[in-house]
């Protein structure tokens, strides 16, 4: 991979968008983690309550099988993946270099078929439909870009009360 294609202020500026963008397009998700070290993206879900360990167990194979079948499909190798529960919040880890655009929409539908009831999502039907357009775009070249560069800081965004609010991880 060639680190070489972008400086450090338009690689930080893709992550803030990144981070942005997934949260406004993805109403379920309520924080974004982009891990600068482990060049990663931990995505979170906010839950009512725990799920049982009987539906999180199924609902963990569910997903990981799902993937897998996802990245077989898309020849995608190596992909880095983790599912739990902690602090009210449902999980996601994943790698960058394997992560796709793609799989934002199947994770999703996969979490919300096993874990919709407890579920918290903001509702963003009073969101500007050429603005979603335009975020979900942008989703993709973005990916691409962290994908061929090294990501010089972590950064956090989380969704409050409507909002999307993105920091360098190291002032939380």
């Amino acid at each position: 991979m060639d680190y070489s294609k972008g400086t450090d202020s338009e690689v930080n500026m893709d992550s803030i968008q990144l981070v942005a963008s997934l949260l406004i397009c993805y109403p379920e998700f309520s924080k974004i983690t982009l891990d600068s070290k482990s060049k990663a993206i931990i995505m979170e879900l906010s839950v009512k309550e725990a799920p049982d360990q009987e539906t999180m167990a199924a609902g963990e194979d569910f997903i990981v099988d799902s993937l897998k079948l996802y990245h077989s499909l898309e020849y995608t190798r190596g992909a880095k993946f983790a599912f739990f529960y902690q602090d009210f919040a449902l999980h996601i880890y994943r790698d960058l270099d394997t992560f796709s655009h793609g799989e934002v929409g199947l994770l999703l539908s996969l979490l919300k078929d096993k874990f919709g009831a407890i579920i918290i999502s903001d509702d963003n039907r009073d969101a500007d439909e050429e603005l979603l357009a335009t975020q979900a775009e942008m989703i993709d070249h973005r990916i691409r870009f962290l994908k061929e560069n090294r990501i010089p800081e972590s950064m956090v965004g989380v969704r409050e009360e409507g909002r999307v609010m993105v920091y360098d991880h190291d002032v939380l």
